[in-house]
């Protein structure tokens, strides 16, 4: 019986110390209540009943609050950042915005049951970067790596995701040299006004 509440006890310990380095654990913290939120409001509709408006306010609620939407304009511009104009930099971050909603909106209207589990976060040597590991699985069973790196905001004590990265592929490289290419034909100017009016291309997560 002695050895039984021994056990007892240390089952609880080990609980409480998972559950508390879980608490913590702020990074993994801010894209599990992003993303389960998601998964949570969509699994109440149908792929029918997702309407635009839907798709505005899971964005507004969960999304927006945990990206930092200048940092990853900044990466997908790269050393044209600099190059372009103040009113030029938030129109870009305008127009980026725009088209990442459009493209949560073609995800969120095609899901279907899949989910997305974490399962550590790496810090780097100072502790103010992160690597969220994750892993999305979807509806067929086949699973994808789902990495999202963040950075402490020292002005708002907040963590702030910067970029994702795919099955390898970072989200931000991949526009950062679609747009770099874009670039050497054409002026910043130019490319703003292509990017409102250029169509948006669904994207899918796919296993490689």
């Amino acid at each position: 019986m002695r050895l039984a509440i021994k056990y007892t006890l240390a089952t609880v310990l080990v609980m409480l110390f998972a559950v508390r380095s879980y608490a913590d654990d702020a990074p993994m913290k801010v894209v599990s209540e992003a993303t389960n939120g998601v998964i949570k409001e969509l699994i109440k509709t149908s792929p029918e009943d997702r309407d635009p408006k839907l798709v505005e306010r899971l964005v507004a609620n969960y999304i927006l609050p945990a990206i930092d939407q200048e940092k990853i304009a900044m990466g997908a511009l790269g050393k044209y950042w600099r190059r372009a104009t103040p009113e030029e930099q938030q129109r870009f971050i305008t127009i980026f915005r725009e088209r990442q909603m459009k493209t949560y909106g073609g995800a969120f209207k095609a899901f279907s049951g899949e989910t997305l589990t974490f399962s550590e976060t790496r810090y780097s040597p100072d502790g103010e970067r992160a690597i969220v590991k994750g892993e999305f699985t979807q509806s067929s069973g086949s699973k994808v790596p789902v990495d999202f790196r963040l950075y402490l905001d020292k002005d708002s004590d907040q963590w702030l995701v910067y970029d994702a990265v795919i099955s390898g592929l970072s989200m931000v490289k991949t526009y950062r040299t679609q747009l770099s290419d874009r670039l050497q034909n054409i002026s910043i100017a130019e490319l703003l006004t292509e990017l409102e009016t250029e169509p948006v291309t669904p994207v899918t997560v796919q296993d490689s």
